[in-house]
């Protein structure tokens, strides 16, 4: 945002859920509320052995220069012409050009998700190179994170994206705060609870920035589990809207609301990976199906999927597998391919194109 940027009204949608908050020995806790009917909780040690011991996984990777070949990376041409582009990253990063306003989701460039001083070591590793380097890309006015799992929060990148883009707004859930003043002190970070809006100009054109409820769950160290929020995020402008789901189970209730009272969107960023097996994944990562129905939900013009084809993420699903049941879901539930895609790293999406 430029210098004229001026925030200037903070509401709060009392339709959507809130997350149940306590506090315990390690400081307040956040769960996701009875509401959420799919939520069944995280596998417990003895769900996990029966995973490992039994689930076939499919996950493994050919060579790397197979994997070059399946999943290229393209060097991005940023469309900052178009009322609405988007340019895939790579994992759950999307740069999203929304009618002057420059956002990116939970950028994650390192080779590990995990911390630094185990990054040679361990996490899940990329096995796609992030499309361009950070100097690369446009200015950036707003960054949002979903939450602060290592594959969506990336200290690193947050660093130097901050580094060169000073007067960047970081918009988080709540808890999260804290965690990026300590790594870079002096960023403006705006924390929100599900449901809080955000309305601020920018040269005159009125803007809204709402944090939506998720289906999931936050840990980053050995005692901080469920310390900080999950959320989603959706930058409303004049006339194009766009959703970021966050990584989140089914909470299928809470996407209908969105739909009704701020639909359509123009653009939705959706994850379509790490659904497998169903019965370890399901009330913390969506599938493809459930990718279309929140589509449909959202009354989305156009779902890019997302968060597949980047980094050994732990599921059991073949790599490859998410794009071709994603469209199959689609045309299942009577939707144009046109308008629920994939595209490649790097590459770039326009609205009007």
């Amino acid at each position: 945002m430029t210098s004229s940027s001026t925030y200037y009204k903070i509401s709060n949608d009392e339709e959507f859920a809130k997350p149940i908050i306590t506090q315990s020995f390690f400081g307040i806790k956040y769960s996701n509320p009875p509401s959420f009917t799919n939520w069944k909780g995280l596998p417990t040690f003895f769900n996990l052995i029966r995973w490992f011991l039994f689930e076939k996984n499919e996950s493994h990777l050919p060579s790397n220069e197979f994997v070059a070949k399946a999943l290229p990376v393209i060097i991005p041409k940023f469309d900052l012409k178009s009322d609405l582009s988007a340019t895939w990253l790579g994992h759950a990063t999307v740069f999203v050009h929304l009618e002057g306003i420059n956002l990116i989701t939970d950028p994650v460039f390192s080779a590990r998700a995990t911390p630094t001083f185990a990054m040679f070591l361990l996490g899940p590793k990329r096995y796609v190179k992030p499309p361009c380097p950070y100097e690369d890309l446009p200015p950036i006015h707003i960054g949002v994170i979903s939450h602060n799992h290592y594959d969506h929060l990336d200290a690193a990148a947050v660093v130097r994206i901050s580094e060169l883009n000073p007067k960047m707004k970081w918009f988080v859930p709540l808890g999260v705060k804290k965690l990026i003043d300590s790594i870079i002190p002096g960023t403006e970070v705006i924390e929100k609870n599900w449901g809080e809006i955000v309305e601020f100009q920018n040269n005159g054109t009125p803007f809204k920035v709402l944090c939506t409820p998720a289906q999931h769950w936050s840990q980053r160290g050995i005692f901080d589990h469920n310390n900080t929020l999950w959320c989603g995020w959706a930058l409303m402008g004049p006339n194009y809207k766009f959703f970021y789901t966050g990584d989140t189970g089914f909470c299928d209730e809470e996407y209908k609301k969105l739909g009704n009272k701020y639909g359509p969107f123009q653009l939705a960023a959706i994850p379509i990976g790490c659904y497998c097996p169903r019965w370890i994944m399901q009330s913390q990562h969506i599938n493809t199906e459930e990718a279309v129905l929140i589509h449909k939900y959202i009354k989305a013009e156009n779902t890019m999927g997302i968060h597949w084809g980047t980094y050994l993420m732990g599921s059991n699903e073949p790599y490859l597998e998410p794009p071709k049941v994603f469209r199959e879901a689609a045309s299942k539930h009577g939707c144009n391919l046109k308008n629920l895609f994939t595209i490649q790293h790097g590459e770039t999406w326009s609205y009007n194109s």
